[in-house]
């Protein structure tokens, strides 16, 4: 019997894992359709993918433009900063449990993002073209556009 829980439990956890990637790897676009974007929740998920994808394109550019490269990851912590404003305000946590939270988030997206752009320059040659990594940043760019 003892067995069979443990059995159970462990399919639970391996299923909530992989599930939990799964749903890392589509559209932002796909996310905000289903998700109200004026939800907290959703505005802070927005914040830390965004700031996951221009860490990544940083990453991208960095040897054949620095300055661009600089650029975006300048934009990526703007990002970060903005969602641990929130979710402070949000959740009322303390500022430093929810830095170091967002930032794992960061690192976890951005991991995604670079196994996303390995499967995409195998079938392409392109990092961001053909990849819903491409549309990521259409919408993220939008955050940054000055008004």
């Amino acid at each position: 019997m003892k067995k069979i829980k443990f059995l159970i439990i462990i399919f639970s956890i391996t299923f909530f894992v992989s599930s939990v990637k799964a749903e890392s790897n589509f559209s932002l676009q796909n996310y905000l359709d289903k998700n109200n974007i004026e939800n907290g929740e959703t505005q802070i998920y927005l914040l830390n993918r965004c700031s996951a994808v221009y860490a990544y394109a940083s990453g991208i550019i960095l040897k054949t433009d620095a300055v661009s490269s600089k650029n975006f990851i300048e934009i990526s912590n703007n990002l970060l900063f903005k969602s641990v404003e929130l979710t402070i305000i949000e959740e009322e946590k303390k500022l430093e449990e929810v830095q170091k939270k967002a930032e794992e988030i960061r690192k976890e997206l951005f991991n995604n993002y670079i196994a996303e752009g390995k499967k995409n320059w195998e079938k392409n040659k392109s990092h961001f073209k053909g990849s819903y990594i491409a549309n990521d940043m259409t919408i993220c760019s939008k955050l940054t556009e000055e008004k």
